[in-house]
């Protein structure tokens, strides 16, 4: 619209030119009036452009999110995967065969991770005022990103319209105020809280110094809202993977786990070097549903060529990550199909080998060049460890609806058409694989008497600790 030109790559090597190795050009975002200038005045660092104050808060946040720190936060990623369980089991007994809506305690996991991290405080219910706000500003943020969704961001000059012309800009102000007073507020309790978190180390950071207290609770904001929605999706995918396209991939990874943790315990980081086929179940969900489809929006502010295409300066340039995962020459045959053996070194027959680990695949779910999501690293320890115990804990299938005996069908392919796809409601059975699991899940992981201040304290610690 407007003129503007839009260059698609649907392929791996495509992208990989571009936005990995020419990302000083294709680094920038498009202009969004209403998402990135209205709602939050500029605040947005996914919307933020390729600046020197953008990279200013990539350096402020980069000795929280890298790889070493992250793994520093695996005691809270065990804690709250440990918690999940202990709802899901109190869910399984509540509902029985009807099973239950993962997404509600998938999502209080998730986001009581985040919030503990950043604010110092858990989540318990998942029901929380602060919880609900943040996921209707997400919700909210998702509609302004959607291609057409306000004339102003294909005419800005539209913009300098008075308030009676313009009917974005009421929404637009009072979503901002809305998403303002929750992120000052977070910021507020986590700079009081008595454990280490995100917010004291930001705030204390040369980075800060001269940055106001809005900006800083956006930044943190921001993250939290993205983490959220993208973590727990990929879970939800996973769960419709294991009800959908189990053609073996379960029973081959549970009877790895028995053989590796046994029945006594639950399965932890430790166990990860001998865990490769988790991790790649991992992958296959990230490239089999990736959460959004159609890519994060870069721009180029200088005009190039491309194999002999022109691409105009300003243009928009999308990763049709759909396509891209799809590709037969890089993925392997039938990339329909849901095959973790395709990630493995050896291929099926060395699954179960733990000195055999990860091909070396693109990976889209984490975007590309200098944009890539910097919370990867928390990310997949998160995804890891969740996978791994719901594995070990349950089997999974889908819930018993009308006809009794008769389970509801679901569909794979059906999800929310939006900017991020997230997998239509769903009820899922979980239910545990023996008395052994009923026993150590109702011993171990009713987790909310823990000391959180404690686990950051030391995590803390161990991320400053020189190895």
């Amino acid at each position: 619209m407007a003129g503007q030109s839009v260059v698609i790559l649907s392929t791996t090597q495509a992208a990989t030119d571009l936005l990995n190795r020419r990302s000083a050009q294709y680094s920038d975002r498009p202009r969004l009036v209403v998402a990135g200038e209205l709602v939050t005045k500029g605040l947005h660092m996914l919307l933020r452009p390729y600046n020197a104050r953008y990279r200013l808060h990539q350096r402020m946040g980069s000795p929280l999110l890298n790889f070493r720190a992250s793994n520093t936060y695996r005691p809270l990623q065990d804690l709250e995967s440990k918690q999940l369980l202990f709802d899901l089991l109190t869910g399984y007994d509540r509902e029985g065969e009807e099973g239950i809506d993962p997404e509600h305690w998938v999502e209080r996991m998730t986001a009581s991770i985040i919030y503990a991290l950043l604010y110092g405080y858990r989540l318990k219910t998942g029901n929380e005022q602060e919880l609900t706000t943040a996921k209707h500003v997400q919700a909210e943020a998702v509609k302004n990103l959607e291609p057409g969704a306000h004339l102003v961001d294909s005419f800005p000059i539209l913009r300098h319209l008075p308030e009676p012309l313009a009917p974005w800009k009421r929404p637009a102000e009072l979503l901002y105020q809305l998403e303002r007073n929750l992120h000052l507020s977070n910021l507020d309790r986590g700079l009081a809280s008595p454990g280490w978190t995100f917010s004291k180390h930001m705030k204390a950071s040369p980075e800060a110094r001269d940055m106001s207290a809005e900006e800083l609770a956006f930044h943190l904001g921001i993250l939290a809202n993205a983490a959220l929605d993208t973590s727990t999706i990929t879970m939800l995918w996973f769960v419709v993977a294991c009800i959908t396209q189990d053609t073996g991939f379960v029973a081959k990874a549970q009877k790895l786990l028995d053989e590796v943790v046994g029945k006594d315990r639950l399965p932890s980081f430790d166990d990860r070097p001998r865990l490769v086929y988790i991790d790649a179940i991992m992958n296959e969900v990230l490239r089999w549903r990736p959460t959004v489809t159609g890519g994060a929006p870069h721009a180029t502010r200088t005009k190039d060529v491309y194999r002999g295409y022109r691409i105009p300066a300003d243009s928009i340039v999308l990763a049709n990550h759909w396509a891209i995962v799809r590709e037969e020459s890089v993925f392997g045959q039938n990339p329909e199909a849901f095959l973790p053996e395709r990630w493995i070194v050896g291929g099926e027959d060395s699954v179960n080998a733990p000195q055999d680990g990860i091909k070396d695949l693109p990976s889209t779910g984490f975007g590309y060049g200098r944009r890539v999501c910097t919370g990867q690293h928390i990310a997949r320890n998160s995804l890891f460890i969740t996978f791994a115990r719901l594995l070990w804990a349950f089997d999974i299938e889908s819930g018993i609806l009308g006809e009794p005996g008769k389970r509801a069908t679901i569909d794979p392919m059906a999800s929310t058409p939006s900017f991020t796809a997230k997998p239509l409601p769903l009820k899922a059975v979980f239910r545990p694989r023996g008395r052994w699991v009923r026993e150590l899940i109702t011993k171990d992981c009713d987790t909310h008497i823990f000391n959180l201040a404690e686990i950051l304290d030391q995590a803390a610690k161990d991320r400053t600790v020189k190895v």
